[in-house]
């Protein structure tokens, strides 16, 4: 199944994901940036408190340091990547279970989420400019390129979503 996504004036393309957020079954959608450039998919500590409701003190309490990895701030600095496993979220049909979800600390940037190659190396993907269109379409064995945790997988089956 192949899904067309228009690019916005400023040559974005955003794509909805659905996350579980801290209390609730039901997945909640939230935009994400498409980053080709990015290593990993990125969300704003305040969207994580806010609109997932996760709390500041299991952030705290479950945020795991990535030594290998760093994440880029404004002005091409680098901050440490930490990150959080969420248990469901959907990206185009696909579930991801205990992905992990590398937490920028600091919202100074004009996107909160960013959708990295960690996730799009699992779909088919063009981005056309000419036509202003990114499209996305689902692997039926997606090739796992980069390391997963142990418990982390991603699967066909579809989640309960809700639109927030």
């Amino acid at each position: 199944m192949t899904t067309k996504f228009d690019l916005s004036t400023t040559g974005r393309a955003y794509v909805p994901v659905f996350i579980k957020p801290y209390d609730r079954i039901i997945l909640l959608n939230i935009e994400f940036q498409v980053d080709t450039g990015a290593d990993l998919t990125t969300i704003s500590k305040s969207l994580l408190t806010t609109r997932l409701g996760y709390p500041m003190e299991w952030i705290k309490a479950n945020a795991v340091r990535d030594v290998n990895r760093t994440i880029s701030r404004a002005g091409g600095k680098k901050e440490p990547a930490w990150y959080v496993v969420i248990s469901i979220a959907n990206v185009l049909g696909r579930d991801l279970k205990n992905w992990p979800f590398y937490v920028r600390m600091e919202d100074e940037r004009d996107y909160p989420s960013l959708l990295g190659i960690d996730v799009l190396s699992h779909f088919n993907f063009t981005v056309n400019y000419g036509k202003g269109y990114f499209s996305a379409e689902s692997e039926p064995n997606p090739a796992i390129n980069l390391p997963m945790l142990s418990n982390q997988e991603i699967s066909t089956v579809s989640s309960v979503i809700e639109d927030a």
